[in-house]
């Protein structure tokens, strides 16, 4: 799926609005996209136009509860798994860019 900011915002500094960005996971109705600066961020769905709706075929959707939808590449749908990338422990830091460079590599 790749999306495009639709106005710039100083709240969102970190993205661009002619940039296209890859979404890399879905959570509670969020994107989670790699902003301007190299991070894995959450951002609200309805700053985007979604350029190309077509979804990752190794994506796992759950809902939770409420019939929020989670969707990631299986490694990263783990719960608990981005506040490890956050906390800097290597392994899931490892994991992330190694599943997002083969996809990089894949799409180019």
């Amino acid at each position: 799926m790749i999306v495009k900011l639709k106005r710039k915002s100083i709240q969102y500094s970190d993205l661009s609005p002619r940039q296209q960005y890859f979404v890399i996971g879905i959570e509670a109705g969020d994107f989670r996209i790699i902003n301007d600066h190299g991070k894995p961020y959450l951002y609200p769905e309805n700053l985007f136009k979604v350029i190309d709706p077509t979804e990752p075929s190794d994506w796992v959707t759950e809902f939770g509860d409420d019939g929020e939808r989670y969707s990631y590449p299986e490694i990263l749908q783990r719960p608990g798994f981005f506040e490890d990338y956050f906390d800097g422990q290597s392994e899931a830091f490892t994991k992330f860019w190694q599943l997002i460079n083969s996809n990089l590599s894949r799409a180019a």
